[in-house]
Parts: structure tokens; C-alpha cells; sequence
């Protein structure tokens, strides 16, 4: 069964490990080759890739995934493009519960 792995940086790799999620640390110069290591190693339905490491995971490794179904790339936002300097956090959960339900739930 295929399983999945966030492929992101030290930083934000704890709190994935804390949810029991599978990681691979990694910067920015190694991004890539450590993305192309995973979709050929064939063990994952999935990886989530740190978009401040790969901005377009699908373009970029558009080579290695050729004639290939899985793993799905999924770009998520990074943790400094969620909580930048003067960023709010509790809109922004808002903005994150908006989208996944569809309407405003009020935070106390």
C-alpha cells in the first residue's frame, strides 16, 4: 500500500513527525534531487513538498514522473509564507477553515 511523506525543512518537520507523518528533511539545494529520490523509489501515494524548497514540485520533476501514476505532488505553503512578519494567524486559520467548509466560523 502506498504511503505518504512530507518532503520539507528541519523547521517545519517537527510538527509533522509530532502528528505521526513520515518526513524528509531537507534545503533547498537538495530539494530537488530528494524529490526525484522519492517518486523513483516507488514506496509513496503521496508526497507533500515544501513549496519554499520546490516551488512547482509537478513541472520540476515532470522527467521523473513521466509514464508514472503515483506519487500525487501536492505543493503546500511554506511555514514562513504562513506566519510572515505581520501575518495573523488566527485569520489566517479563518481563511483555512473557510476554504475546507465554505463559510466563516467565528473564534473566541
Amino acid at each position: 500500500m502506498p504511503k505518504m511523506i512530507v518532503l520539507t525543512d528541519s523547521e517545519t518537520a517537527t510538527g509533522f513527525r509530532l502528528a505521526g507523518v513520515e518526513v524528509r528533511e531537507t534545503d533547498q539545494g537538495g530539494a530537488q534531487a530528494a524529490l526525484e529520490e522519492l517518486i523513483e523509489s516507488e514506496g509513496y501515494g503521496l508526497v507533500a513538498v515544501d513549496e519554499a524548497l520546490v516551488p512547482d514540485p509537478n513541472r520540476s520533476s515532470a522527467r521523473v514522473m513521466r509514464g508514472r501514476e503515483l506519487p500525487v505532488l501536492l505543493s503546500m505553503p511554506s511555514l514562513g509564507a504562513a506566519f510572515d512578519e505581520g501575518a495573523d494567524a488566527m485569520d489566517y486559520m479563518k481563511q483555512l477553515v473557510r476554504s475546507a467548509i465554505g463559510f466563516d466560523v467565528k473564534l473566541e
